[in-house]
């Protein structure tokens, strides 16, 4: 390396340099870190600044430069120092870019990281410091101990430095999913398993139309059912049954639970975003569509369009050689502006062009019957066996001289069994009444 790339070297982080001393200045309820972290690179700063001018006043002959140039070798002690400066912008920016107007810088390091910076800081602050002595020897000498240092250290010091890449990238894909679709259907989902009855369900996971709708390339399965027959209860068991048993990552489960009570927040584009954000977390590698949308309008605070949200659909599903998508309540899904329309529309186009199932349950409504006139159907009733193991989990709501007595329990279970009649929200008022 000649003496005018040392320079330019030189001048690249000081420039850095001065600008992460302007992030430092800014960061709010500033820690003794964050202290120790400005002095240094303000110390390292200063002298390299004098470094500059002794390497642009002398001579490139003498010895004296030959040693100076060591400080630049790939992986030498400026590349050390500009690489804990970035690690501090990276981590205290969105990746190196400056923050929206008014939004304070955070501090947000472990004590780990610190220490790693700042020992970078310090041995370049030591080996500048021995090199405006202008002593050759005593330069070489110490390039030499640290260049060994560097070699034995090196693969652990950037380790750290692609931990805190890995942790900001982290931060930004979390970010962007959430603008993407700021609904958690998963959560919904966990809630809703959470209140199975074990072992309920289970006719519904062993009928011949399921087997059909799991095995067969773009199969519809369209579960009609009364109110409260364990509708959404159904749509979940089907959910969590496809969660455990896909284990190839080629193969996509996404899901909705329309709600009449959120019909302004389940517009079509709404829901497939709900639909695209489930199939980037499972594979994040797909998550290109979603990021050039993210960068499209997220800065100007606009939404994508039905159109743009589809397009993104389509070129994540395209990542996956099968995508299950089950909808949940179709009957409480918006119709007066035509969404309900839209969204199956936009699902049989998805399924046109690749091998999407599609899955959903919805009361007797002849409007939506209609939409699934071809699609293979299973109707979802309260199952005889469903209401006894309902009942037997329950229990202990019952009064206590029921409980002590295996007669009565039963006298109960059947007189529940002999209302129910396909009604499984009947059997759970019974008991809680």
């Amino acid at each position: 390396m000649d003496p005018l790339s040392v320079t330019a070297s030189i001048i690249a982080v000081l420039q850095l340099s001065a600008k992460v001393l302007g992030y430092l200045n800014d960061v709010n309820n500033a820690s003794k870190d964050r202290a120790n972290c400005a002095v240094e690179a303000s110390n390292v700063h200063s002298l390299l600044l004098s470094l500059r001018f002794r390497l642009e006043e002398g001579s490139a002959d003498a010895p004296w430069y030959t040693a100076v140039r060591a400080l630049g070798v790939e992986n030498g002690p400026l590349d050390q120092f500009k690489q804990a400066l970035e690690a501090l912008q990276t981590k205290m920016t969105d990746g190196g870019r400056l923050k929206k107007a008014g939004e304070a810088l955070v501090w947000k390091f472990k004590k780990e990281e610190i220490t790693s910076i700042l020992d970078r800081i310090e041995r370049l602050k030591t080996l500048v410091e021995i090199a405006l002595q202008i002593d050759h020897l005593k330069l070489s000498q110490a390039v030499k101990d640290d260049t060994h240092f560097v070699r034995t250290l090196v693969p652990a010091i950037q380790s750290g430095v692609d931990k805190i890449q890995q942790d900001q990238a982290d931060v930004k894909h979390g970010k962007i999913m959430e603008w993407i679709s700021p609904t958690d259907y998963p959560a919904q989902q966990s809630d809703i398993i959470g209140r199975r009855q074990e072992g309920t369900g289970q006719w519904f996971l062993d009928a011949p139309e399921v087997a059909r709708w799991l095995g067969e390339s773009k199969s519809t399965l369209f579960c009609p059912g009364i109110p409260g027959a364990g509708k959404t209860m159904v749509a979940a068991i089907a959910i969590n049954h496809l969660l455990h048993w896909v284990q190839n990552s080629l193969v996509g489960v996404a899901y909705v639970y329309y709600n009449y009570k959120a019909q302004e927040a389940q517009d079509a584009s709404s829901m497939l975003a709900a639909v695209v954000k489930q199939l980037v977390q499972a594979q994040p590698s797909a998550a290109g569509p979603v990021e050039r949308l993210y960068k499209q309008h997220a800065n100007q605070g606009t939404k994508p369009s039905l159109k743009e949200v589809f397009s993104a659909v389509q070129e994540v599903v395209a990542k996956y050689s099968i995508v299950y998508i089950v909808v949940d309540a179709l009957d409480e899904c918006r119709t007066s502006d035509g969404t309900r329309t839209q969204f199956l529309a936009r699902l049989r186009e998805l399924q046109a062009g690749r091998d999407v199932r599609l899955m959903a349950t919805a009361r007797f409504i002849p409007e939506i019957e209609a939409e699934f006139q071809t699609a293979e159907k299973l109707e979802i009733r309260a199952s005889d066996e469903d209401v006894r193991r309902f009942v037997a989990g329950q229990t202990h709501r019952l009064p206590r001289c029921i409980q002590r007595d295996p007669v009565l329990q039963r006298m109960v279970e059947e007189k529940i069994l002999d209302r129910v009649d396909g009604f499984f929200l009947l059997a759970y008022t019974s008991i809680l009444c």
